[in-house]
């Protein structure tokens, strides 16, 4: 059984509450109200790792063997696609806490692919969202399609590349979500 903490479904339904009313402001009310930042450093360190900061968090990155590094970190391509689900999983929790819905498990697994040439980018990002929930899946499609809308990585992705998702409830293909 998933467990959303309190803090999460108060801070969620302060947030969506905040959201409807700024539904007729202009952008820069929006962006003056609603502006924030993420930020977050690298530095090389020998070896071919890097070291990666956040406010207060310190974590690692470093290529896969084949690549020349030691392969005890995530890479940075492996940092990058798991935005996605993190982010989703973020606003699955939100909105799951605040509708009062009991979901037993849940996981967003995403694959970018691209070509392994200079300057190209990634071509795609598929990602899969399996759930497990005794919930009717009218609601679930409702859930998946508001974290997905909700979802910053998502929308800012989906701006610059194709993005695509698949939704399952119980092991079952629920619904296809294309951005």
């Amino acid at each position: 059984m998933v467990e959303f903490p309190v803090q999460v479904k108060d801070a969620a339904a302060k947030a969506y509450n905040e959201w409807a009313e700024a539904e007729g402001l202009s952008e820069d009310e929006k962006k003056h109200k609603f502006g924030r930042a993420v930020r977050v450093s690298a530095r090389y360190l020998p070896e071919l790792r890097k070291e990666v900061r956040s406010g207060d968090l310190v974590w690692y990155s470093d290529p896969p063997k084949l690549g020349g590094g030691k392969g005890e970190h995530p890479g940075a391509l492996q940092h990058f696609v798991a935005g996605l689900p993190l982010c989703q999983l973020t606003h699955y929790a939100e909105r799951a806490s605040v509708w009062g819905m009991n979901i037993q498990d849940i996981e967003v697994s995403a694959t970018g692919r691209f070509l392994g040439m200079s300057g190209r980018g990634f071509d795609s990002i598929e990602y899969e969202v399996r759930i497990t929930s005794e919930e009717p899946a009218d609601k679930i499609k409702e859930l998946a399609a508001a974290a997905a809308s909700d979802c910053y990585v998502t929308n800012t992705l989906k701006r610059s590349c194709k993005v695509t998702g698949k939704v399952f409830l119980n092991g079952q293909s629920l619904m296809e979500l294309g951005h």
